[in-house]
């Protein structure tokens, strides 16, 4: 998602072709912890979303695909699922820009600070 981009790690993989997936690329909107950013309210999403006449979710979908990253999208909605079905536009790179300055190295899933470090669960 946008708050975590992760770009070089993407390009280190891409390059040895080993397909990325996004991992909750609209954030955690059923799921949100007390303080956390919500990337659907994000006023730069908002912004290029308006001028693509789509909604943020489409934008963030259109934006992970545009990177060649696969996505999964998880919505308990049918109407939700078939709106993220349509992304007939193509983000510019003006758009790409204002997106990419959203990063705020935001992890939304946790494991580590939910179970221990992942080793304890192997041990």
């Amino acid at each position: 998602h946008p708050y975590l981009p992760q770009t070089n790690l993407v390009q280190y993989c891409l390059d040895r072709g080993i397909a990325v997936q996004a991992y909750s690329p609209l954030g955690t909107p059923g799921y949100k912890e007390e303080g956390e950013p919500m990337l659907l309210h994000e006023p730069v999403l908002q912004a290029v979303a308006k001028r693509h006449n789509a909604t943020v979710a489409q934008v963030c979908l259109r934006w992970a695909l545009q990177r060649n990253t696969s996505v999964v999208v998880k919505s308990t909605s049918p109407d939700h699922l078939l709106e993220n079905l349509r992304m007939e536009f193509t983000l510019k790179d003006n758009d790409l820009e204002e997106i990419k300055g959203i990063n705020r190295n935001h992890r939304f899933f946790r494991p580590d600070d939910w179970w221990g470090p992942l080793g304890a669960v192997f041990e």
